[in-house]
Protein backbone atom coordinates (compact mmCIF):
# COMPACT_ATOMS: atom_id res chain seq x y z
CA UNK A 1 0.00 0.00 0.00
CA UNK A 2 3.07 2.03 1.07
CA UNK A 3 4.49 1.75 -2.37
CA UNK A 4 0.93 2.56 -4.41
CA UNK A 5 0.56 5.72 -2.52
CA UNK A 6 4.06 6.44 -3.53
CA UNK A 7 3.96 6.15 -7.00
CA UNK A 8 0.78 8.10 -6.95
CA UNK A 9 2.40 10.80 -5.59
CA UNK A 10 5.02 10.29 -8.03
CA UNK A 11 2.48 10.72 -10.94
CA UNK A 12 0.63 13.81 -9.40
CA UNK A 13 4.15 15.70 -8.96
CA UNK A 14 5.53 14.80 -11.74
CA UNK A 15 2.32 15.94 -13.92
CA UNK A 16 1.59 18.83 -12.48
CA UNK A 17 5.24 20.89 -12.31
CA UNK A 18 5.82 19.30 -16.00
CA UNK A 19 2.42 21.10 -17.02
CA UNK A 20 3.65 24.14 -15.13
CA UNK A 21 7.15 24.62 -16.65
CA UNK A 22 5.84 23.94 -19.85
CA UNK A 23 3.40 26.33 -20.05
CA UNK A 24 5.39 28.92 -18.21
CA UNK A 25 7.32 30.56 -21.73
CA UNK A 26 3.66 30.57 -23.52
CA UNK A 27 3.08 33.34 -20.82
CA UNK A 28 6.05 35.09 -22.12
CA UNK A 29 5.18 34.59 -25.30
CA UNK A 30 3.80 38.47 -26.40
CA UNK A 31 6.89 39.96 -24.73
CA UNK A 32 9.34 37.68 -26.59
CA UNK A 33 9.44 39.86 -29.73
CA UNK A 34 10.71 42.90 -27.71
CA UNK A 35 14.00 40.81 -26.43
CA UNK A 36 14.87 38.32 -29.79
CA UNK A 37 17.74 37.81 -28.96
CA UNK A 38 17.05 36.58 -25.40
CA UNK A 39 14.52 34.33 -26.89
CA UNK A 40 16.85 33.01 -29.55
CA UNK A 41 19.68 32.48 -27.20
CA UNK A 42 16.97 30.30 -24.65
CA UNK A 43 15.95 28.45 -27.94
CA UNK A 44 19.61 28.08 -28.14
CA UNK A 45 20.10 26.66 -24.33
CA UNK A 46 17.05 24.24 -25.29
CA UNK A 47 19.45 22.88 -28.59
CA UNK A 48 22.04 22.05 -25.94
CA UNK A 49 19.94 20.70 -23.83
CA UNK A 50 18.34 18.30 -26.28
CA UNK A 51 21.63 17.71 -28.12
CA UNK A 52 22.75 16.33 -24.73
CA UNK A 53 19.57 14.32 -24.24
CA UNK A 54 20.42 12.76 -27.83
CA UNK A 55 23.98 11.70 -27.39
CA UNK A 56 24.68 11.79 -24.02
CA UNK A 57 22.19 10.34 -22.41
CA UNK A 58 20.22 8.18 -24.56
CA UNK A 59 22.92 7.15 -26.40
CA UNK A 60 24.68 5.25 -24.09
CA UNK A 61 21.96 3.47 -22.79
CA UNK A 62 21.04 2.60 -25.93
CA UNK A 63 24.31 0.62 -26.30
CA UNK A 64 24.30 -1.15 -22.75
CA UNK A 65 20.70 -2.60 -24.11
CA UNK A 66 21.35 -3.01 -27.53
CA UNK A 67 25.26 -3.09 -28.01
CA UNK A 68 25.36 -4.89 -31.59
CA UNK A 69 22.44 -2.42 -33.22
CA UNK A 70 22.38 0.77 -30.95
CA UNK A 71 23.84 3.59 -33.56
CA UNK A 72 22.26 1.96 -36.22
CA UNK A 73 18.62 2.44 -34.46
CA UNK A 74 19.93 5.72 -32.99
CA UNK A 75 20.49 6.41 -37.03
CA UNK A 76 16.83 5.11 -37.48
CA UNK A 77 15.09 7.82 -36.15
CA UNK A 78 17.15 10.17 -37.24
CA UNK A 79 16.24 9.60 -41.19
CA UNK A 80 12.61 8.73 -39.68
CA UNK A 81 11.83 12.25 -38.82
CA UNK A 82 14.24 13.99 -41.78
CA UNK A 83 11.85 11.46 -44.39
CA UNK A 84 8.89 12.71 -42.87
CA UNK A 85 9.69 15.95 -42.92
CA UNK A 86 10.75 15.94 -46.59
CA UNK A 87 7.02 14.08 -47.87
CA UNK A 88 4.98 16.41 -45.46
CA UNK A 89 7.08 19.77 -46.71
CA UNK A 90 6.34 17.89 -50.63
CA UNK A 91 2.72 17.68 -49.77
CA UNK A 92 2.10 20.49 -48.01
CA UNK A 93 4.74 23.29 -47.94
CA UNK A 94 4.21 26.24 -49.73
CA UNK A 95 6.58 28.27 -52.17
CA UNK A 96 8.62 30.93 -50.38
CA UNK A 97 8.06 34.28 -51.38
CA UNK A 98 11.69 36.06 -51.26
CA UNK A 99 14.29 35.59 -53.96
CA UNK A 100 17.71 33.61 -54.08
CA UNK A 101 20.33 35.64 -55.72
CA UNK A 102 23.70 33.80 -57.38
CA UNK A 103 25.83 35.50 -59.33
CA UNK A 104 27.73 33.46 -62.27
CA UNK A 105 29.96 34.75 -64.89
CA UNK A 106 27.89 37.63 -64.51
CA UNK A 107 24.42 36.53 -64.66
CA UNK A 108 21.96 36.68 -61.64
CA UNK A 109 19.42 33.62 -61.29
CA UNK A 110 16.80 34.04 -58.99
CA UNK A 111 14.65 31.14 -56.67
CA UNK A 112 11.98 31.58 -54.20
CA UNK A 113 13.04 32.19 -50.49
CA UNK A 114 11.15 32.90 -47.42
CA UNK A 115 10.98 36.59 -46.13
CA UNK A 116 12.11 37.96 -42.61
CA UNK A 117 10.78 40.55 -40.71
CA UNK A 118 12.23 42.59 -37.46
CA UNK A 119 9.64 40.72 -35.56
CA UNK A 120 11.28 37.54 -34.22
CA UNK A 121 9.38 34.61 -35.71
CA UNK A 122 7.30 36.26 -38.31
CA UNK A 123 7.00 36.74 -42.11
CA UNK A 124 7.28 39.92 -43.78
CA UNK A 125 3.83 41.74 -45.59
CA UNK A 126 6.27 43.84 -47.90
CA UNK A 127 8.10 42.98 -51.02
CA UNK A 128 11.97 41.77 -50.53
CA UNK A 129 14.82 42.55 -51.94
CA UNK A 130 17.23 44.19 -54.80
CA UNK A 131 20.42 42.60 -56.33
CA UNK A 132 23.67 42.94 -55.26
CA UNK A 133 26.79 41.53 -57.46
CA UNK A 134 28.73 39.76 -54.98
CA UNK A 135 32.55 38.24 -55.29
CA UNK A 136 33.79 35.52 -57.16
CA UNK A 137 34.71 33.48 -54.28
CA UNK A 138 31.23 33.66 -52.12
CA UNK A 139 28.90 33.50 -55.49
CA UNK A 140 25.92 32.39 -53.39
CA UNK A 141 24.12 34.33 -50.75
CA UNK A 142 20.68 35.50 -49.34
CA UNK A 143 19.60 39.35 -49.18
CA UNK A 144 16.42 41.07 -47.58
CA UNK A 145 15.26 44.39 -49.45
CA UNK A 146 13.97 47.24 -47.84
CA UNK A 147 10.92 48.97 -49.01
CA UNK A 148 12.81 51.67 -50.79
CA UNK A 149 14.34 48.54 -52.89
CA UNK A 150 18.13 49.76 -51.74
CA UNK A 151 20.50 48.28 -49.41
CA UNK A 152 23.62 50.38 -48.28
CA UNK A 153 26.99 48.68 -49.34
CA UNK A 154 28.45 48.72 -45.58
CA UNK A 155 25.12 46.38 -44.51
CA UNK A 156 26.13 43.76 -47.28
CA UNK A 157 26.94 40.21 -45.47
CA UNK A 158 30.45 39.70 -44.21
CA UNK A 159 32.82 38.32 -47.36
CA UNK A 160 34.14 35.74 -44.69
CA UNK A 161 30.75 34.23 -44.79
CA UNK A 162 31.42 31.71 -47.59
CA UNK A 163 27.17 30.47 -47.63
CA UNK A 164 24.26 31.62 -47.81
CA UNK A 165 22.39 31.75 -44.50
CA UNK A 166 18.60 30.47 -44.81
CA UNK A 167 16.45 29.55 -42.12
CA UNK A 168 14.91 25.98 -42.23
CA UNK A 169 11.15 25.96 -43.68
CA UNK A 170 8.75 26.70 -41.04
CA UNK A 171 5.59 26.34 -43.17
CA UNK A 172 4.93 22.62 -42.21
CA UNK A 173 4.29 21.77 -38.73
CA UNK A 174 6.78 18.24 -38.56
CA UNK A 175 9.53 19.88 -35.98
CA UNK A 176 7.28 20.54 -33.91
CA UNK A 177 5.31 17.44 -34.06
CA UNK A 178 8.05 15.34 -34.53
CA UNK A 179 9.95 17.06 -31.31
CA UNK A 180 6.83 16.38 -29.38
CA UNK A 181 6.62 12.81 -30.19
CA UNK A 182 10.36 12.15 -29.55
CA UNK A 183 10.22 13.87 -26.27
CA UNK A 184 6.52 12.19 -24.94
CA UNK A 185 7.95 8.47 -25.49
CA UNK A 186 11.41 9.59 -23.77
CA UNK A 187 9.11 10.90 -21.17
CA UNK A 188 6.99 7.49 -21.24
CA UNK A 189 10.13 5.75 -21.22
CA UNK A 190 11.74 7.20 -17.89
CA UNK A 191 8.35 7.11 -16.04
CA UNK A 192 8.61 3.10 -16.94
CA UNK A 193 11.69 3.24 -14.68
CA UNK A 194 9.93 4.88 -11.64
CA UNK A 195 6.68 2.56 -12.09
CA UNK A 196 8.53 -1.07 -12.62
CA UNK A 197 10.45 0.34 -9.36
CA UNK A 198 9.68 -2.18 -6.23
CA UNK A 199 11.11 -0.55 -3.15
CA UNK A 200 9.75 2.66 -2.23
CA UNK A 201 12.63 4.83 -1.13
CA UNK A 202 13.63 4.00 -4.66
CA UNK A 203 10.76 5.54 -6.41
CA UNK A 204 11.38 8.76 -4.33
CA UNK A 205 14.64 8.62 -5.41
CA UNK A 206 14.31 8.13 -9.08
CA UNK A 207 11.28 10.59 -9.24
CA UNK A 208 13.78 13.64 -8.19
CA UNK A 209 16.42 12.27 -10.55
CA UNK A 210 13.83 12.44 -13.57
CA UNK A 211 12.26 15.52 -12.51
CA UNK A 212 15.47 17.11 -12.63
CA UNK A 213 15.83 15.56 -16.32
CA UNK A 214 11.93 16.69 -17.22
CA UNK A 215 11.17 19.40 -16.08
CA UNK A 216 14.32 20.76 -17.86
CA UNK A 217 13.67 19.63 -21.09
CA UNK A 218 9.33 20.33 -20.64
CA UNK A 219 10.22 24.37 -20.48
CA UNK A 220 12.33 23.63 -23.73
CA UNK A 221 9.59 22.29 -25.15
CA UNK A 222 7.45 24.90 -24.12
CA UNK A 223 9.95 27.91 -25.36
CA UNK A 224 10.04 25.95 -28.67
CA UNK A 225 6.29 26.12 -29.25
CA UNK A 226 6.01 29.76 -27.80
CA UNK A 227 8.35 30.90 -30.39
CA UNK A 228 6.12 29.91 -33.22
CA UNK A 229 4.05 32.26 -34.30
CA UNK A 230 1.54 30.23 -35.41
CA UNK A 231 1.33 28.41 -32.52
CA UNK A 232 -2.06 29.06 -30.24
CA UNK A 233 -2.22 28.96 -26.37
CA UNK A 234 -4.36 25.67 -26.94
CA UNK A 235 -2.14 24.38 -29.11
CA UNK A 236 0.62 25.10 -26.68
CA UNK A 237 -1.74 23.75 -23.72
CA UNK A 238 -2.28 20.75 -26.06
CA UNK A 239 1.26 19.84 -26.76
CA UNK A 240 2.62 20.36 -23.13
CA UNK A 241 -0.34 17.79 -21.61
CA UNK A 242 0.34 15.53 -24.31
CA UNK A 243 4.01 15.77 -23.14
CA UNK A 244 3.16 15.33 -19.30
CA UNK A 245 0.84 12.50 -19.78
CA UNK A 246 4.68 10.55 -21.11
CA UNK A 247 5.53 10.57 -17.79
CA UNK A 248 2.44 9.63 -16.38
CA UNK A 249 1.46 6.97 -18.84
CA UNK A 250 4.66 5.75 -17.89
CA UNK A 251 4.33 5.03 -14.43
CA UNK A 252 0.88 3.34 -14.82
CA UNK A 253 2.07 1.29 -17.45
CA UNK A 254 5.01 0.11 -15.19
CA UNK A 255 2.47 -0.50 -12.26
CA UNK A 256 0.27 -2.37 -14.48
CA UNK A 257 3.54 -4.92 -15.94
CA UNK A 258 5.52 -4.72 -13.01
CA UNK A 259 4.97 -8.56 -11.91
CA UNK A 260 5.04 -9.07 -15.89
CA UNK A 261 7.88 -10.73 -17.52
CA UNK A 262 7.61 -10.57 -21.34
CA UNK A 263 10.63 -10.67 -23.70
CA UNK A 264 9.25 -8.13 -26.02
CA UNK A 265 8.82 -5.47 -23.81
CA UNK A 266 12.46 -5.79 -23.16
CA UNK A 267 13.15 -5.75 -26.79
CA UNK A 268 10.48 -2.90 -27.77
CA UNK A 269 11.85 -0.66 -24.94
CA UNK A 270 15.25 0.34 -26.03
CA UNK A 271 14.72 0.22 -29.79
CA UNK A 272 11.95 3.04 -29.13
CA UNK A 273 14.24 4.73 -27.20
CA UNK A 274 16.78 5.05 -29.68
CA UNK A 275 14.41 5.95 -32.28
CA UNK A 276 13.59 8.64 -30.02
CA UNK A 277 17.13 9.89 -29.59
CA UNK A 278 18.00 9.95 -32.95
CA UNK A 279 15.15 12.06 -33.62
CA UNK A 280 15.90 14.44 -31.13
CA UNK A 281 19.25 14.40 -33.00
CA UNK A 282 17.82 15.69 -35.85
CA UNK A 283 15.39 18.20 -34.48
CA UNK A 284 18.63 20.29 -32.85
CA UNK A 285 20.93 19.89 -35.53
CA UNK A 286 18.81 20.42 -38.27
CA UNK A 287 16.46 22.67 -37.41
CA UNK A 288 16.76 24.29 -33.80
CA UNK A 289 20.52 25.29 -34.58
CA UNK A 290 20.66 26.61 -38.02
CA UNK A 291 17.24 28.19 -38.21
CA UNK A 292 18.45 30.26 -35.11
CA UNK A 293 22.28 31.11 -36.16
CA UNK A 294 20.17 31.86 -39.65
CA UNK A 295 17.82 34.43 -38.33
CA UNK A 296 20.67 36.07 -36.62
CA UNK A 297 23.20 35.96 -39.96
CA UNK A 298 20.85 38.20 -41.70
CA UNK A 299 20.44 41.12 -39.45
CA UNK A 300 24.03 42.09 -39.55
CA UNK A 301 24.04 45.17 -36.82
CA UNK A 302 24.12 42.40 -33.83
CA UNK A 303 27.82 40.72 -35.02
CA UNK A 304 28.29 39.15 -31.14
CA UNK A 305 24.67 37.29 -31.31
CA UNK A 306 26.79 33.92 -32.90
CA UNK A 307 28.83 33.94 -29.89
CA UNK A 308 26.05 34.60 -27.27
CA UNK A 309 23.86 32.03 -29.35
CA UNK A 310 27.15 29.23 -29.04
CA UNK A 311 27.70 30.02 -25.26
CA UNK A 312 23.51 28.73 -24.70
CA UNK A 313 24.10 25.51 -26.71
CA UNK A 314 27.38 25.02 -24.56
CA UNK A 315 25.55 25.95 -21.60
CA UNK A 316 22.30 24.08 -22.09
CA UNK A 317 24.61 20.91 -22.95
CA UNK A 318 26.98 20.98 -20.32
CA UNK A 319 23.94 21.10 -17.85
CA UNK A 320 22.07 18.51 -18.97
CA UNK A 321 25.41 16.21 -19.00
CA UNK A 322 26.05 17.30 -15.45
CA UNK A 323 22.49 16.21 -14.43
CA UNK A 324 22.87 13.22 -16.61
CA UNK A 325 26.52 12.07 -14.68
CA UNK A 326 25.81 13.11 -11.73
CA UNK A 327 22.18 12.21 -10.87
CA UNK A 328 22.10 8.99 -12.97
CA UNK A 329 18.82 6.75 -12.02
CA UNK A 330 19.78 4.03 -13.74
CA UNK A 331 22.31 3.43 -11.03
CA UNK A 332 25.02 2.97 -14.01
Amino acid sequence: MELLNTKIIAVLALGISTLFVGLLPACFSKQSTQWPLLLSSMLCFGGGVLLSTSIVHILPELREDLPDHAELIFCAGFFILYLLDEVVHYFYGETHDGEIISVFNGSHSHSPLRRHSSHYGSTEKDPLVMEHRQPPYNPSFFKARSESYLIEEDRAPSQLCHVGHQEPCHTTPTVNIGLLVALSVHALLEGLVVGLESLPHQVLLLLGAIASHKLVVGFVLGVELASNTSTTYCRHFTCIFIFTLGSVAGIILGMIITNTQNDFITVIIPILQGLAGGTLLYVTVSEIIPRERARWHQQHNQKSAGIFQFISVAFGFVLMTIVTKYLDYDGH
